[in-house]
């Protein structure tokens, strides 16, 4: 993959996001190439959770850009699963009340085309047999794992160019954890999805991570292929537990 910037597909150019008057993000900028599997990683309240909410449309640019194959982002975020960005959100955020098979249609709310659907349904089932054992059940009955899994399968339904992840990890446990993330390799390799992956747990992000950024106090410190920064030893000090 060479460096043309035809191949960028979402680039973000000296990005300064504010809360009130607080500098939440300091001049961030990083490209995400098609094909690629991106992680951000850093400390609590380092800005990775700001910097994708702002990706998303969820909070308002102070200064800087943020470009989708090379054009400004749509201003509003129903527009974005259509441009082909889909966010899988901080705790999973599914619909509780409804069957697993009723939230896969919403995640599939844009296409028109029943064959299409069920067809990416299918795709879904596959990927995740566990939610096709439980299509019918109530959502909310689900366990985190499962919740997880269908977060993830809602936004494939959409059939995104890029699936944003935020801390998909959270409160699962490891032997899911390990799961989730062969799944996300799975999904960039099958169907060449591009990923941005927002994560604490700085071992496992780097390990898929083709391109790795450290994020510390709203600036990057760091960025580079996902095994040289595991190889790092102040990455493995501060974000490893290597002593």
């Amino acid at each position: 993959m060479t460096g043309n910037s035809r191949e960028i597909l979402l680039s973000v150019k000296d990005l300064n996001v504010f809360y009130g008057g607080i500098q939440a993000l300091h001049g961030i900028s990083l490209d995400i190439k098609k094909g690629q599997i991106v992680s951000i990683i850093g400390a609590n309240g380092a800005g990775k959770s700001t910097l994708l909410k702002t990706i998303a449309g969820d909070k308002e640019i102070g200064s800087g850009t943020i470009e989708w194959n090379g054009q400004p982002l749509p201003p509003k975020i129903h527009q974005f699963s259509q441009q082909g960005i889909c966010l899988v959100p901080e705790g999973r955020k599914i619909f509780v009340n409804l069957t697993v098979m009723d939230n896969l249609r919403v995640g599939a709310y844009a296409e028109k085309k029943k064959s299409v659907i069920r067809e990416r349904m299918e795709e879904v089932f596959d990927l995740f047999p566990r939610l096709k054992e439980r299509s019918k059940q109530m959502s909310g009955t689900l366990s985190g794992g499962e919740q997880q899994m269908l977060a993830v399968g809602r936004a494939l339904m959409a059939a995104p160019k890029l699936m944003m992840l935020d801390e998909p990890s959270l409160g699962l446990a490891p032997i899911i954890i390990d799961e989730m993330f062969e799944k996300f390799k799975q999904i960039n390799k099958v169907y060449g999805t591009t990923m941005l992956i927002v994560e604490q747990n700085a071992q496992l992000a780097l390990e898929t991570a083709d391109t790795g950024y450290i994020l510390n106090l709203g600036t990057i410190q760091m960025e580079g292929n996902g095994r040289e920064l595991l190889d790092n030893p102040y990455i493995q000090k501060a974000y490893l537990g290597f002593q």
